[in-house]
């Protein structure tokens, strides 16, 4: 009798367990339901049908579920579920990265020389930013066209507009979209190539004058040839070497190519970004200065174009000086400026 006892206890409390956690998960399923409503509203988005919906749940779910993870475990930086939460890894990479690697008509990166090389680390300011010495335009948005090497070339070549001139242009990356045959539009492309087409083609011309659609165009040459600026050339900063980005970010802005498709870096919102990132370059940002954080870390200020409602205001800083000679996501592997 007392075994029968025994075990019916055993049965009950197990019953009562499975039922008690049945119910916490029904409870966590409703709360992420709630806050993947809330983050639908928030961004504005709608699906086509309920299985549609209940799919992108899942997806926001398993984003979530990273994001906590990653903030619970560290102080230097933080990520939120910004507007890129529903979709997955390669999906984004797909239609928010862009930088190719190798794209028609590619000469690839060639050194014919590094003008800062005899530079002294040590004659550097501790800091440079410059968003505010009037070379850095508004933060702009992409959008799901995957021409970041556009957006990241004409950062570059705005800064050293400014340095040379006087004043702050934004230029088109349209026209290069439309127009540079060398790289492939939305479908993805290179900073050196669209630094060389610069060249050949005499300038850009400005944003307001061939304004961004976010889709691939027919080339209006008209358009085109009203050039606003234009550079006399362009260099690459040496592969692999941090110091010779700092010598080079410390005199004008940079093209940078990195792993943006990285979950901490699509997914960040403030701090220092450190940790373990790839180096898969798929992504082409401008690197506008550098600086120390409060707690002893050097950081790179890095422009992005996916808006000014990720990361900090449309920026991000990482951490500079990694032991990894590439850079945090792979930032020092491919660097390169215009001259002007």
């Amino acid at each position: 009798m007392a075994s029968y006892l025994m075990s019916s206890l055993v049965i009950t409390l197990c019953a009562c367990a499975l039922s008690a956690l049945a119910a916490r998960d029904l409870t966590e399923d409703r709360s992420m339901i709630m806050r993947h409503e809330q983050w639908m509203a928030k961004y504005g988005r709608v699906y086509n049908d309920a299985t549609e919906k209940s799919r992108r749940l899942e997806v926001f779910k398993a984003n979530v579920a990273f994001i906590e993870s990653v903030n619970a475990r560290n102080d230097k930086f933080w990520l939120e579920a910004n507007q890129f939460a529903d979709i997955t890894n390669d999906e984004f990479r797909a239609t928010h990265t862009g930088h190719k690697l190798s794209v028609g008509g590619s000469k690839g990166r060639r050194m014919t020389g590094f003008r800062y090389a005899n530079v002294s680390l040590d004659a550097l300011p501790t800091s440079v930013d410059w968003r505010t010495k009037g070379a850095v335009t508004p933060v702009k948005n992409q959008g799901q066209c995957g021409c970041c090497w556009a957006f990241s070339t004409v950062a570059a070549m705005e800064g050293i507009v400014q340095l040379s001139t006087g004043k702050l242009i934004s230029l088109s990356e349209q026209e290069l979209v439309d127009c540079d045959t060398s790289d492939n539009g939305c479908e993805g492309g290179l900073m050196d190539n669209a630094f060389e087409f610069i060249v050949e083609n005499g300038g850009l011309t400005t944003e307001t004058n061939y304004p961004y659609t976010g889709a691939d165009g027919t080339c209006n040459s008209n358009t085109a040839s009203s050039s606003a600026a234009s550079i006399k050339g362009h260099e690459d900063v040496p592969a692999n070497d941090e110091a010779s980005l700092q010598k080079a970010v410390a005199a004008q802005p940079v093209s940078v190519a990195l792993d943006g498709g990285d979950d901490l870096f699509r997914f960040y919102k403030g701090g220092v970004l450190s940790g373990d990132c790839g180096t898969e370059l798929d992504h082409g940002v401008a690197a506008v200065g550098y600086g120390v954080a409060d707690d002893g870390t050097k950081f790179w200020v890095i422009k992005n174009s996916w808006g000014t409602s990720w990361g900090e205001n449309g920026f991000i800083r990482m951490e500079r000086d990694v032991a990894d000679k590439q850079g945090l996501c792979g930032l020092a592997m491919q660097p390169s400026f215009p001259t002007a």
